[in-house]
């Protein structure tokens, strides 16, 4: 092993500490930039192609596995010692598959990339880094863009968007033999494409999908039970699951509060469950939702709507309360810790302190002011939705 990487490996406190930022710039090249949390200094850009977009790493957090959405492949990357390990390509020899969500399952090594182009989702096999096969979804399904999981569960889940008048639906892929079950029984889902509608609970038997109609599946190792609405669920765009079986919900844009549900379940005969539901104050014009890694914190990206500036909801479970940092701009979210998060700007990352919630000097990505790139996708760890 390179002993550099075995430094770095040395050092680790809790799981990868190292930020991963995808960006492209106005002249046709893409990069991931890699960021040192512990000194918020960039230390490494890493080109991929031209126009890269979502990343995830796998669940040991020692690769990284990145999109490029305009040449249809798959850019492997040493997560600790920040060199392309291997380009995989994916879709057929001649139409564009189009890649937009990837997802890599704790179970079987296996990662799993959404097509866009077609009705498609690539399995690929984490420790060769080969294709294992390209699953075509039944005729009638949406386009895939959206993945979750759960080490506890036997399936990754994926969201379908509605496209040429399909209705939008979601469909289970078994870890173990790569099968594709339906799911819902016939009920219609509307998705707006733009964010994960898919949460497991951590027993891993229900699935959750949100949207104007909310749906519930149940899920154990070997079937597939009844799925059925609630109205917990109307109007909800996004959520997590915490290991304290609280359901985080945010909420269409118009909206100015989360939906939290206590205990949120369902069984095989299609029966719903749940313990308390509350509403908890947010802001108008919700977006990403995120927790951290001991899920003390609960983000929450805020686009603006009301005023000029949008921002980040930081909220502390084990106080219960909230803050918003307001900033000019507002991309995608990760946690590294309980100490800090990072927000996307157009060409920087931005440290969030969250003891104190306030924003800390940006990390500039690009050699000079004078680049035009925007910032895309961060990641920080493993992660149980793409």
């Amino acid at each position: 092993m390179n002993t550099n990487t075995a430094n770095r490996r040395s050092k680790r406190s809790s799981g990868n500490p190292y930020v991963f930022v995808s960006y492209d710039t106005s002249y046709n090249a893409g990069y991931v930039a890699v960021v040192d949390s512990r000194q918020n200094e960039l230390i490494q850009r890493i080109p991929v192609g031209i126009k890269p977009g979502p990343m995830c790493l796998n669940y040991q957090e020692d690769k990284l596995y990145v999109v490029n959405i305009d040449q249809d492949f798959i850019t492997v990357i040493d997560a600790y010692g920040f060199k392309t390990i291997k380009t995989v390509h994916i879709g057929g020899p001649s139409a564009k598959s189009a890649p937009v969500a990837i997802f890599a399952a704790a179970k079987m090594n296996k990662v799993y990339v959404a097509h866009s182009g077609d009705r498609a989702v690539t399995i690929i096999d984490s420790v060769k880094d080969e294709v294992i096969k390209q699953v075509d979804l039944p005729s009638g399904s949406g386009y895939p863009f959206a993945f979750a999981g759960h080490p506890n569960s036997n399936y990754v889940f994926v969201a379908c968007r509605a496209k040429d008048n399909d209705n939008g639906n979601v469909f289970a892929i078994s870890y173990l033999d790569d099968s594709v079950y339906p799911v819902g029984d016939g009920i219609e889902l509307t998705f707006d494409g733009s964010r994960n509608p898919l949460t497991v609970r951590p027993d891993g038997h229900t699935q959750v999908t949100f949207g104007p109609d909310g749906m519930l599946t149940y899920f154990d190792n070997d079937s597939i039970g009844r799925s059925n609405t609630s109205s917990l669920l109307d109007n909800t765009v996004s959520g997590i699951y915490t290991d304290k079986q609280i359901l985080f919900c945010t909420m269409r844009t118009d909206k100015n509060y989360l939906k939290v549900i206590n205990n949120l379940a369902i069984n095989k005969n299609g029966i719903v469950t749940y313990k308390s539901f509350a509403d908890f104050s947010s802001y108008k014009g919700q977006d990403k939702i995120r927790l951290s890694r001991t899920q003390a914190y609960i983000g929450i990206t805020v686009q603006p709507t009301d005023s000029p500036r949008g921002g980040v909801q930081i909220i502390d479970l084990n106080e219960g309360f909230s803050h918003l940092v307001e900033l000019d701009y507002v991309g995608d979210l990760a946690f590294l810790d309980d100490s800090t998060a990072y927000v996307g700007e157009v060409t920087s990352i931005t440290p969030i302190d969250l003891a104190t919630a306030t924003a800390l000097p940006g990390i500039f990505l690009g050699t000079n002011f004078m680049d035009l790139f925007t910032v895309k996708n961060i990641v920080i760890g493993y992660s149980n939705q793409s």
